[in-house]
């Protein structure tokens, strides 16, 4: 009886074995390997590659990077209920001029009216983040000093105050070299 048991134990360890590696084995399949461009991950989940833009359809957020603006480094709109950030991008000198604007819309797109003040952050992120606070309500400015020229960052905005699952801030910036 001893011996039955220790077979079947004995079968039962090789049936879980190979259950375990074919699951491995599949799972290795899917799995998707970026090309040689460099690339950002977001989410854990969504690559985006450098100088491209980010939406994500489940919660219609985005970063846009607006390709005919001259004279700056970046020019860029944004669409978030929390926070988003952008694809890598070059700044062209060690101090920069962040301007942004925004404004707070409903499902459908439209203005809504009454929040004047509502707090939000505009961050160039490298190794360490330089936060600038802005407010909605109208056009914002602010310098961020000590950046490495010709350094990669990104841009973050994050809303600081409190937004219905109803309400998106909109909005636009640039980054420019001074």
């Amino acid at each position: 009886m001893k011996c039955i048991k220790k077979l079947a134990a004995l079968l039962l360890c090789l049936a879980m074995m190979c259950a375990v590696s074919m699951t491995t084995f599949a799972a290795e399949e899917e799995t998707v390997t970026p090309d040689e461009r460099e690339y950002l991950i977001v989410n854990g989940e969504d690559i985006v590659y450098v100088g491209e833009d980010y939406e994500n359809p489940d919660t219609g957020e985005y970063v846009h990077w607006n390709t005919n603006a001259r004279g700056i480094d970046k020019s860029f709109s944004f669409k978030i209920r929390y926070s988003v950030s952008s694809s890598n991008f070059t700044v062209h000198s060690s101090k920069v001029l962040v301007k942004a604007n925004a404004h707070v819309e409903d499902l459908n797109g439209k203005t809504v009216s009454g929040y004047n003040g509502h707090l939000y952050t505009v961050s160039i992120v490298g190794w360490y983040s330089r936060n600038l606070q802005f407010s909605v309500g109208s056009t914002q400015s602010g310098t961020i000093t000590g950046l490495d020229n010709g350094g990669s960052y990104k841009v973050k905005i994050t809303n600081n105050d409190y937004l219905s699952d109803t309400r998106y801030l909109v909005g636009s910036g640039t980054v420019s070299t001074l």
